[in-house]
């Protein structure tokens, strides 16, 4: 992989929706070269697809983020997402209907994985979509990169209205397009920052930053760099301002 292909990996990493003619326009590079190297990746299996993720309080259900050491692994229905550390921990994003089925699915998890390590419960804003929005999400389930004018043509609707609703989903945190990347395959560096200083960390890691999960005073910002020496210089910056900040190296990640 060369610089220009790891460019076009930051590119779907901060937004899994981008058009390859705007990534081939930001790259100064012909759209029929972008679709060369896109073909490329994919036939490699570097790229392998894009998955929708749907944040839980899209559903109604509050979600809570903890980090356990990952001398087991856990999947289940109410995981939400997993990062895969190399600090020997996974962090998960854990749902529920309510507190009392959390506090069971966390007495569940400590039963199989031990006391967790760290955990953050966001302010929640639990959503209430319309039918309309509910049939958008369905659309995209099946092809997280269909274009608005497409989902507008199956559900026979306008396709701006369309638009304005991916977009306010989006904005609100509600949906995430996210590339199927097999790291270990590559050489660049995914990692994670939990801090209590949400606001400023950002404009130190806004170059970088690809995902946050956050209710805007404390989170996790998941950041990428084309090696670990840029990394490392994003990481001292971010370190400045919250010297307290837990970083963690993500190795692989899991989104449903």
């Amino acid at each position: 992989m060369d610089l220009i292909d790891k460019r076009i990996l930051f590119y779907f990493l901060r937004d899994g929706r981008i058009s390859q003619r705007q990534i081939a326009s930001l790259l100064g590079l012909t759209p029929a070269s972008l679709n060369y190297r896109f073909k490329k990746l994919m036939d490699d299996e570097i790229l392998k697809g894009f998955k929708l993720y749907v944040n839980p309080n899209f559903y109604g259900k509050i979600q809570i983020y903890i980090a356990f050491k990952n001398y087991n692994d856990l999947d289940g229905e109410f995981i939400s997402f997993k990062l895969k550390c190399l600090e020997w921990l996974n962090v998960y994003g854990v749902q529920a209907k309510d507190n009392i089925e959390l506090k069971d699915r966390l007495s569940y998890m400590a039963k199989q994985l031990g006391d967790p390590v760290l955990s953050y419960f966001p302010l929640q804003s639990l959503f209430k979509p319309s039918n309309l929005d509910i049939k958008i999400v369905e659309e995209l389930k099946k092809d997280p990169r269909i274009q608005p004018v497409d989902i507008a043509e199956k559900l026979g609707v306008n396709s701006k209205i369309v638009e304005k609703h991916i977009r306010y989903l989006r904005h609100r945190g509600l949906i995430l397009v996210v590339p199927e990347i097999e790291l270990g395959k590559t050489d660049i560096v995914i990692f994670s920052m939990f801090s209590n200083k949400i606001e400023d960390i950002s404009i130190v890691l806004q170059d970088c930053k690809i995902w946050q999960f956050t209710d805007g005073y404390a989170g996790i910002t998941v950041c990428y760099a084309d090696n670990m020496e840029r990394a490392r210089k994003y990481i001292s910056a971010a370190r400045e301002v919250d010297k307290d900040a837990d970083v963690m190296i993500i190795y692989d990640y899991i989104f449903k």
